[in-house]
């Protein structure tokens, strides 16, 4: 048991690898969709003569959230993908994170991840003049209520944008420093906090707020009679307290570093936390399929946790990564 204890904790690079891959994949899937998807739409001359008949800043930010913003988040983190691969093999096999290779990889993925984030800015301002125009006509977004763009776009997408990109600049800032492992320690770890409280929870959250617009346009239920079908509740009851219990141990288990009182890390605790918050996504993609995604379902929280429409999906890899770090834990200990 000792034996095979240890031969598994140190795979846990490996893992670290797998998942690296797993995020550059999907990013290149998201891509290729995705870049199609907006050639089509900017080549599309339908598409086209029905802005026409917009005023022309509402043409300008349709094009500029739809197509431009979005093309280069996605291309920014397929690149990204690319650079975090390249620097987790050096870490298989090298096994040395001060690799000078290592951390200009890590930079670079770094700052990439960072553009990604930073590209929701278009999309803040589009929903934002949406809700000020107040007018029905503009096309696209002209049948959507507006307080459903106010709650699952501008309010999560402002909100990630002003935690991510700092401390993911940060970050990169004290990896190219080559400041001390508690520096870097501490910002990694509120870097990993802020993603759990406001790019999964929070965001994930505000989804479901979506569900409480009437939309009779395109959804039949909203609200409590959707939520309270037995399959919603669990999913919704699995967002707001899981995912929150996730984040939250995250956060209590690397608060001595975050206040450099301890290089200590409690990886059962980490490796915990990553598993649960891994099959939190493999549990929603199930549920997705197996109650009939979308077109069963039409509403805001299956459109956004369909794998078209979920840039988070490659944090099902996480589930393999969870349990080789509480194998190295205990194999330390």
């Amino acid at each position: 048991m000792g034996k095979w204890l240890r031969k598994y904790a140190g795979s846990y690079r490996f893992w670290i690898l797998v998942v690296a891959c797993t995020y550059f994949a999907y990013a290149f899937y998201y891509a290729a969709s995705g870049m199609r998807d907006s050639i089509g739409m900017i080549s599309n001359q339908y598409i086209y003569n029905s802005l026409a008949k917009n005023p022309w800043w509402w043409m300008v930010l349709f094009y500029g959230s739809e197509g431009v913003a979005g093309s280069i988040a996605i291309i920014a983190r397929t690149i990204a993908g690319a650079f975090a691969v390249y620097a987790a093999f050096l870490f298989w096999r090298k096994k040395e994170p001060a690799n000078p290779r290592i951390r200009k990889s890590i930079s670079m993925a770094l700052l990439l991840e960072a553009v990604f984030f930073l590209t929701l800015i278009a999309s803040i301002i589009a929903a934002a003049a949406y809700n000020i125009a107040n007018d029905s006509s503009l096309f696209y977004f002209g049948h959507t209520p507006e307080a459903l763009l106010l709650y699952v776009t501008l309010i999560p997408c402002l909100a990630m944008v002003l935690v991510v990109p700092p401390l993911l600049i940060k970050l990169r800032a004290t990896i190219n420093q080559q400041a001390s492992t508690q520096e870097i320690a501490k910002w990694a770890s509120l870097t990993g906090v802020g993603y759990l409280f406001v790019v999964f929870w929070f965001n994930f959250s505000m989804m479901w707020s979506g569900v409480a617009i009437p939309y009779s346009k395109v959804y039949e239920q909203w609200g409590w009679a959707f939520i309270l079908q037995p399959a919603n509740l669990f999913s919704f009851i699995l967002t707001l307290f899981g995912l929150l219990a996730v984040a939250l141990t995250v956060l209590l288990t690397t608060l001595p570093l975050i206040k450099k009182q301890s290089t200590q890390l409690n990886l059962t605790h980490i490796g915990l936390a990553l598993a649960g918050l891994g099959a939190y996504f493999v549990i929603t993609t199930l549920y997705y399929y197996l109650t009939g995604g979308y077109s069963a379902h039409p509403s805001v929280w299956y459109e956004v946790i369909g794998p078209l429409h979920n840039p988070n999906l490659w944090v099902i890899s996480l589930v393999f990564l969870g349990p080789p770090l509480i194998a190295y834990d205990r194999a330390k200990r």
